[in-house]
């Protein structure tokens, strides 16, 4: 009789061969993860820095398009508040001696009050208080100059008004003659004032840059007519004109036109003697330091224009 196996009989056990990693396959596991990590690494770097870039130039097109819209044939406009590297101004000017003088012949010219700045008053729109009259905007100006653009100033708060307010050139013409003995260093006098707009009613004078209210800007230069010593208008001039040119790029009404007067304002004394008259008694103190940071610039800017040349230095 013929036996048939069953199939079950016929199956075979499978044994399975288990063999532990060796050192060199781990050394190749951690080496290939460490690969992709740095890969990894890598495309992010690559990802950021283009980005990065994609932004700044963004940026610098955004800045290109908004100043060639607002001030299509004027000069390239140098931000406020910009460093020493940003405006090349001679190299004199910046030193460890004074080279800026700011002073104030009508010191106790003060703004329209607000809530935000009151002040007792002394006469129609003036207070002796120094932190909210004329002497406030001038120690703004002083700061930005020094912070900003490197120059050595020396801002005076000397009240020459007393004893009588119609004689107080001749005492400011003491106190800018001292300095200049002083500091012969000093290539540039400011007489800082506030304009008068002689009305109870004067009216809101004054223009919106960067979202903020400014107070507008005037230089007077006197030409001296009734004095055998004149001013050095030539070179007064010259320079009142390259600020009022300058701020007026930065918007068209920021400064109103060189205004030339028969008087002396001690403009006599030295060259580059200018008078400044910061908004007028319908500004508010705020809208007037506003301003100070587009006359530094100005400032700044104007003596790296033009390098100072010796007829500029000669009485006319």
């Amino acid at each position: 009789m013929k036996r048939y196996h069953s199939p079950y009989h016929c199956h075979k056990k499978k044994t399975t061969i288990r063999t532990e990693p060796t050192a060199l396959s781990w050394l190749l596991l951690a080496s290939a993860w460490i690969i992709v990590i740095l890969f990894g690494l890598y495309l992010c770097l690559i990802l950021r820095t283009s980005q990065r870039k994609t932004e700044q130039t963004a940026a610098a097109f955004v800045f290109a398009v908004q100043t060639q819209t607002t001030q299509p044939d004027q000069p390239p406009k140098i931000q406020t508040t910009c460093k020493t590297s940003k405006i090349p101004a001679i190299h004199s000017l910046r030193s460890d001696k004074p080279t800026i003088l700011i002073y104030h012949t009508h010191t106790t010219e003060a703004y329209t009050q607000t809530a935000e700045d009151p002040y007792r008053e002394n006469g129609k729109w003036r207070t002796k208080d120094p932190t909210k009259n004329i002497v406030a905007v001038g120690e703004v100006l002083k700061d930005i100059i020094e912070r900003d653009y490197g120059f050595q100033v020396i801002h005076d708060t000397t009240d020459h008004e007393p004893p009588k307010l119609s004689t107080a050139y001749e005492r400011s013409l003491v106190t800018m003659q001292r300095y200049h003995e002083e500091y012969p260093s000093i290539v540039l006098f400011i007489d800082l004032h506030r304009d008068a707009y002689m009305s109870d009613t004067a009216p809101c004078d004054y223009l919106t840059i960067n979202g903020t209210e400014t107070a507008r800007l005037m230089l007077v230069v006197g030409k001296g007519e009734k004095y055998d010593d004149k001013p050095y208008y030539a070179s007064n001039i010259t320079f009142a004109e390259r600020i009022t040119d300058y701020l007026n790029t930065i918007d068209g009404k920021l400064c109103r036109p060189v205004h030339t007067k028969t008087g002396r304002y001690n403009q006599h004394v030295a060259p580059n003697c200018i008078l400044i008259e910061v908004g007028h008694n319908a500004n508010t103190l705020k809208q007037a330091k506003a301003a100070m940071p587009y006359l530094a610039e100005s400032i700044a800017y104007s003596f790296s224009h033009k390098s100072i040349a010796l007829s500029d230095w000669l009485p006319n």
